[in-house]
Order: structure tokens, then C-alpha cells, then sequence
């Protein structure tokens, strides 16, 4: 009773700070983003090679992922960022690893896996391309916030009908990755995101002026974003298994690591803009 009491305690917590820091004011979300990738970006490199291995280049592949935050927020020029991963690479020529390879490519990786997806929510929240350094910033939340209501809400949906309808474990969806996941939660999931999906289409997503989404368009974009939220979940579960580990981190009670509550939203979020983005809506 009282790891449930945390742990739901803990998750109150995390989205009273995920909706007051992408709705409240754009210098809030900013920094919402650097200490999520962060975060995010050390408890990876504790995974991998640990956190006092390889410092040079984990500290110029961390500054790269926040560099990439504020580049594409408007609060630096892109010309900044472009040596900085450069010299991942030079620094590793004065380590004696016999695996350059690995260390390079799990240093990039941090960049690709963590800091870009984060740093695309940028283009949720300024309609205009404005920037932040500026007289005049146009900020509004309500079209990234409503995307995550439908992740979590497909989350909450799969382990509500998993637990209901796939208890018995007769079909599994990855037993290999998760075997706990199950067909009927996936189904339940989808169903769930899109009802949270509607919901977002009378509700919140009328609240950003700037962009028009049918509700068509809103069905749609909820199932991929259930769709590749279980995929990145299944991406993380993968990437644990291969070393062993039950959580990324500790830093949230009950719930594990930011990248444990992120990683559905690493694969999701990105398709979600990919989908707004080919139909036009941003």
C-alpha cells in the first residue's frame, strides 16, 4: 500500500510539472527541456559505460543535446552546435579503448535517442517559428500537451485492458521484450487514445489558435502515437535486457528513471510531428 501511495504520489507530481512547464511561459518549457535531456542523457551513460567513463566525450555529447534544445527553441545559432559533436570523435583518439566504435556510436546515440526527439517539441509550441530571444514570442502548449494526454492515455488504457482481457497470457505482443505486454492491451490502448484523442479535439486542442485539426486528423494522429509509444517502450525494454537492468534510474519513486517515463514519447512525439507536419497542420 505504501509503494502504491508513492508511486502514484510520484506521477501526480511528474504531470503537474509536464502540463505547468509547456503551458505556463516558453522560458519554463526551456528549461523543462534542458533538465529532462539532462537527466535523461546521464542516466544513459550510467547504463552503458558508466558515469565517470569517457567524461570528455559524454559532456560534449550532453552539450550537444542541449545545445539542440536551444537551437531549435531560437536561442542560439545553429553554427555553435556544429563543433561539438565533431569532437566526440577527436577526443576519442586520445583514449585507449580497443572499442572506438562502440564509444563513439553509443555517445551519438545519446544525442539521437534522447536530446532530438525533446528537442522537437519545440515546433509543437511556437506556431510561428518565433523565437525565444525576442520582443514578440509566440508560445502556446496546448497541441504538445494534448499529444502527451493521448500517450498517457494509451498507456493507462493498454495496462487497464491488459490486466482485464490478457491476464491469462495467451497473447502476448513481444514476449521476448515484455511479457507482460498483451494483444488485448495494445487493442485497449489504441482504443483508449483515440477516446482521449476526441476528447482532446472538443477540449484542448481548441485552446491553440493557430493551428486547425479535423477530428479525423485527430484519430489518426492518436493511433500512431499509441502505435510508436508502445514501440519506444519496447526500445527501452530492449536496451535494459541487454544489460540487465530493471530501471534506467531512481530519480522518480516507484516509477524508475525519466528515460523509463519518457520512452514511449521518444519514438511517439517525433511521428506525431511527422504526421502534423505531411498533412500540414503545423
Amino acid at each position: 500500500m505504501k509503494n502504491l501511495f508513492i508511486r502514484t504520489l510520484s506521477g501526480i507530481l511528474f504531470l503537474l510539472i509536464m502540463t505547468a512547464g509547456i503551458l505556463l511561459h516558453p522560458i519554463a518549457f526551456l528549461c523543462l527541456q534542458l533538465l529532462i535531456v539532462f537527466t535523461m542523457m546521464m542516466e544513459f551513460f550510467r547504463l552503458t559505460w558508466g558515469a565517470n567513463n569517457h567524461l570528455t566525450q559524454q559532456m560534449l555529447a550532453i552539450a550537444t543535446g542541449l545545445g539542440l534544445i536551444l537551437f531549435t527553441a531560437g536561442a542560439i545559432n545553429a553554427y555553435i552546435i556544429i563543433p561539438l559533436p565533431l569532437l566526440i570523435f577527436v577526443a576519442q583518439i586520445y583514449q585507449k579503448d580497443e572499442q572506438p566504435f562502440v564509444v563513439v556510436g553509443q555517445n551519438l546515440l545519446a544525442i539521437i535517442y534522447i536530446a532530438l526527439p525533446v528537442a522537437l517539441w519545440n515546433y509543437f509550441v511556437y506556431p510561428t517559428n518565433a523565437a525565444i530571444v525576442g520582443a514578440e514570442v509566440v508560445f502556446d502548449g496546448h497541441l504538445l500537451l494534448g499529444c502527451f494526454i493521448i500517450l498517457w492515455s494509451c498507456d493507462v488504457g493498454a495496462y487497464i485492458f491488459g490486466i482485464l482481457f490478457g491476464r491469462h497470457g495467451r497473447h502476448k505482443l513481444f514476449p521476448s521484450l515484455s511479457p507482460k505486454k498483451s494483444w488485448e492491451g495494445f487493442i485497449g490502448g489504441i482504443f483508449s487514445a483515440a477516446l482521449a484523442g476526441y476528447l482532446m479535439y472538443l477540449y484542448i486542442f481548441p485552446l491553440n489558435p493557430y493551428h486547425a485539426i479535423s477530428l479525423e486528423d485527430v484519430i489518426i494522429l492518436s493511433v500512431i502515437i499509441c502505435i510508436f509509444g508502445v514501440l519506444g517502450d519496447l526500445v527501452e525494454s530492449q536496451f535494459k535486457r541487454s544489460i540487465g537492468v530493471k530501471d534506467s534510474g531512481k530519480i522518480m519513486p516507484g516509477h524508475g528513471g525519466l528515460i523509463d517515463r519518457f520512452d514511449a514519447a521518444l519514438l511517439a512525439i517525433p511521428m506525431a510531428l511527422f504526421y502534423l507536419k505531411l498533412v500540414n497542420i503545423l
